[in-house]
């Protein structure tokens, strides 16, 4: 025989049935249970009501804590009656819907297309028609309240609002054109102490607003950012088969889900919304869904809370590191990156500004890394030289505005393994983010040839992930290139030039150097023609200096195989000399 629901309690009796009024769709309550079940309840609810008077004395005493820190908090203090009617209200919005299902499929929409185009506008712009915050506050009335029944519905709809993200986020990837890892993205792939503040702090808002009844769809909008681009980037990882990308971004939905659940439990409990302790069920089953629920997520908050506790001890060691292997004097850290990684070592990369350079400072700052850590540590350091306070303020600004306009937050070039790849000693080392290249200018190798720079440069270029090489080698003065040959075009005698260079090697070299103009000569024009439209089309542009020959000569002069280019420019004092030598002729 069943028993009825139970009614609100200002018309119950001292022991009011379990648990709440069923809604529309829910699973069956617990009256339909076993007898075994029923049972257990019944001997739970027999030892409560004879528990000790000191036992009664401290949950007095709790209670008025609770109550004193509910007013100093400004939350409200609800009344049975209150919390009973807030707890149906929340229950009944946390329901699953056709409608649920729909906005959760159209603000997954958007926000993969944001995430995917790099457009913070849009994915903000997602989290307008997100649904996300009724279930999870229903799912954290159920853990305030112990309620096993409550807690197994909220998560089931939770979980279809998930799926039907991550799902979005897979098609909507798959169909999509683009799918390049945007700084949106990645910034999206692991938990940072950011990330869970702004979880932790939105819980706490949406728990508020919850119980004033207030701005609960601003706060939605809040919860929907920390919850909603997490899922997307799910799919995202998924549908271009990059796990850690999945992973990471799983591990940081279930972090957020985690701490703004736990944030609603902990204020509908201050404000007395939730059930009282003496009304919970303990049947087996229930007690059962109440641990697995609470495990799936406290695990992976603490996980992300273990991370970041490395991540914060390895930011001090390596600082106080980088300090001391740079001189420790007027060394100033403008920036300082650390990741820890599930699988390998940690790494760190900073932005280090001082009054010289230090030679060996990241093999020694590894070496002191290593000392005090008991771990290996990645160390990527960049070196930025500025004498005074107002060159150090100014790099220390330029640096930031870098960081913020290129969003490099989690997308630092692997300059250590470029630097490997090169092979070489490196003068110096810098990137263009906007355009997603670094230019190594190693110091110039003995017996080393442009063709050996370029092959250099190709070689690097391999296993480089989202990033492109550009080798500046050693400047020339001039360059001897071969010129293209003709059916008229004799074989090399003895006294032609020997290291002349193939045109296409010649552009290379020209374009790396940041060349803009150059001078061709040795050669007649025609012949200089095809080069120079050649250095055109790469950006070059050629002036040509026309070949003097003897009169009478013309017919026996074989057709030049070789061109020069001269790749500097006249400098001011030759200008003035020949300026002066030809005002001298007139």
């Amino acid at each position: 025989m069943t028993k009825p629901p139970e009614t609100p309690p200002a018309s119950a009796g001292p022991d009011p049935a379990m648990p709440e009024t069923r809604l529309p769709g829910d699973s069956p309550a617990p009256e339909t249970a076993t007898t075994t079940e029923g049972d257990a309840r019944d001997r739970f609810h027999q030892l409560w009501r004879r528990r000790p008077w000191w036992v009664r004395r401290a949950e007095a005493f709790v209670h008025l804590m609770r109550v004193r820190f509910a007013h100093l908090v400004l939350l409200p203090e609800l009344t049975p009656d209150q919390a009973y009617d807030l707890r149906q209200t929340v229950r009944q919005e946390g329901q699953l819907t056709r409608g649920y299902m729909l906005m959760c499929a159209l603000a997954a929409g958007i926000a993969i297309l944001g995430l995917l185009q790099s457009s913070t506008a849009v994915v903000i712009g997602a989290m307008l028609v997100s649904p996300l915050m009724s279930p999870i506050a229903s799912l954290g009335f159920g853990f305030a309240s112990l309620d096993g029944h409550r807690i197994r519905d909220a998560v089931r709809v939770v979980a279809i609002g998930a799926a039907i993200g991550i799902a979005t986020g897979i098609l909507l990837t798959w169909l999509s054109p683009i799918r390049n890892a945007t700084p949106e993205i990645l910034a999206r792939t692991e938990p940072t102490l950011l990330d869970l503040a702004v979880a932790l702090f939105s819980g706490v808002a949406g728990g508020y607003a919850t119980v004033i009844g207030k701005g609960g769809t601003a706060i939605g909008v809040a919860i929907a950012t920390a919850l909603m681009p997490p899922l997307t980037v799910i799919g995202y990882g998924i549908g271009v088969f990059q796990p850690m990308f999945a992973f990471g971004a799983f591990l940081l939905f279930l972090t957020n889900l985690a701490a703004i659940t736990f944030a609603f439990a902990v204020i509908a409990r201050l404000s007395g919304a939730a059930r009282p302790f003496g009304k919970v069920e303990w049947t087996p089953r229930y007690v059962a869904v109440l641990i697995a629920a609470f495990l799936a997520l406290a695990t992976p908050l603490t996980m992300t809370l273990m991370k970041l506790t490395s991540e914060a001890r390895i930011r001090s060691a390596a600082q106080t590191a980088i300090e001391h292997a740079c001189g420790d004097q007027n060394v100033t850290i403008a920036q300082l990156d650390v990741r820890s990684r599930m699988f390998g070592a940690p790494s760190v990369r900073a932005l280090v500004i001082s009054p010289s350079y230090t030679g060996n400072a990241e093999s020694r700052t590894e070496a002191l890394l290593r000392d005090t850590l008991g771990q290996d540590v990645e160390v990527s350091l960049q070196q930025v030289l500025a004498a005074d306070v107002q060159s150090q303020t100014r790099a220390m600004v330029d640096a930031a505005m870098e960081r913020t306009t290129a969003g490099i937050a989690a997308d630092v070039p692997p300059y250590k393994s470029i630097r490997q790849k090169v092979g070489l000693p490196t003068r110096s080392l810098w990137s263009d983010r906007a355009q997603r290249m670094v230019y190594v200018e190693p110091v110039p190798a003995p017996e080393w040839t442009l063709a050996d720079y370029r092959a250099t440069e190709q070689a690097a270029n391999q296993g480089v992930t989202g990033w492109t090489v550009r080798l500046v080698p050693p400047p020339q003065a001039s360059l001897t290139v071969r010129l293209s040959e003709t059916a008229e075009d004799q074989p090399v005698a003895d006294g032609d030039a020997t290291d002349a260079i193939p045109a296409d090697l010649a552009v290379w070299a020209l374009q790396r150097w940041g060349m803009g103009e150059v001078t061709l000569s040795g050669a007649s024009h025609d012949r200089l023609a095809g080069l120079a439209k050649m250095l055109s089309d790469g950006g070059i542009a050629a002036q040509i200096v026309p070949l003097v020959i003897p009169p009478g000569e013309e017919d026996e002069l074989a057709p030049a195989r070789t061109a020069t280019i001269s790749v500097y420019a006249a400098s001011p004092s030759q200008v003035s000399r020949q300026q002066a030598a030809a005002r001298d002729d007139q």
